[in-house]
């Protein structure tokens, strides 16, 4: 069975080395762009009868420079697109596993595109991904 935190850290190695995206698997007070942020949403511990798996929700909010509006964009463009050599998404289905036994991810949807954040004291152009991992659950 997986924890919470064997989870982050999977998702984190997972898509190292995905351009220059820089990943938290915890939410820091300051990251440096671009960057991945994991989230907790919830987890279900009673996803199937008897503890047979647990289903954990994170939000990966990405957030890149907003020097320049379209090359920001570009660059947010190519981690949430479905499919690509820096797609978050594809990394995810490439290694579904997240490299853990009985784990199964998927990146589930992509919502707040164009989102401004406050990183580090300047403003950031960014979205979310919506990543559901099922693990196996015990009693």
């Amino acid at each position: 069975m997986a924890t919470l935190s064997t989870v982050r850290t999977a998702v984190k190695s997972t898509l190292s080395g995905l351009g220059k995206l820089r990943v938290y698997d915890t939410v820091e007070d300051m990251i440096n762009v671009p960057a991945a942020v994991l989230i907790p949403t919830s987890i279900n511990f009673t996803e199937a009868m008897g503890r047979g798996t647990d289903r954990y929700e994170f939000d990966l909010i990405v957030v890149v420079s907003r020097a320049d509006s379209r090359s920001g964009q570009n660059e947010l463009d190519a981690f949430v697109n479905g499919s690509g050599s820096n797609s978050i998404r594809q990394a995810i289905f490439n290694n579904s596993s997240l490299g853990q036994s009985d784990t199964s991810a998927v990146v589930a949807s992509m919502s707040d595109y164009g989102a401004t954040y406050a990183v580090n004291g300047v403003e950031s152009i960014g979205a979310r991904l919506s990543i559901t991992v099922y693990t196996k659950g015990t009693s």
